[in-house]
């Protein structure tokens, strides 16, 4: 029985139609949509709750939503179109963020689309083990649910090392 109410609430279509209800020999009450012999109509009554939304009496009607705080994000080191020698592949990034970073968010630096080491509250990064050639870096902020918040430009940087062709 709560299977066929189940199904009436999830099908309105077979709410519209007819259900008929006889009893087994053993007195088993067996609902069906034909009808019988000695099977009488059943008339449904299918209420769906209607929902209500209703104020909090704690907050004011008059609230204004808060104001997003817009954040910039920046990274100072390296500089744009920098040309760095490592030949150790080591890179410190130093990075700014203003205002300051809000109790629960959190930065992280993209490497040539890539994040590499978990989010951190830190503004400098240390990354290790670069290979020469053309780099980017993006740093993004997230809140405590992994929310991008904003994200500084992109900064394209190369890298050099020293060879015995090249050792300047």
């Amino acid at each position: 029985m709560r299977l066929l109410f189940i199904l009436l609430l999830i099908c309105p279509p077979l709410a519209a139609q007819h259900v008929y209800l006889s009893y087994a020999k053993d007195g088993t009450p067996i609902y069906s949509d034909q009808p019988s012999a000695g099977a009488t109509t059943v008339q449904l009554h299918i209420s769906l709750p209607t929902p209500t939304v209703t104020p909090d009496p704690a907050v004011p009607a008059n609230i204004i939503s808060p104001v997003k705080t817009a954040f910039r994000l920046q990274i100072l080191q390296p500089e744009q179109d920098q040309n760095l020698l490592s030949n150790s592949g080591e890179l410190k990034v130093q990075t700014q963020i203003e205002p300051e970073l809000p109790a629960g968010h959190q930065l992280r630096l993209l490497f040539d689309q890539n994040q590499l080491s978990p989010p951190q509250r830190a503004t400098g990064f240390l990354i290790q083990g670069i290979e020469r050639g053309e780099h980017s870096l993006q740093l993004q902020q997230i809140d405590q649910n992994g929310k991008l918040i904003a994200e500084s430009p992109v900064t394209r940087f190369y890298l050099r090392k020293s060879s015995l062709f090249s050792p300047k």
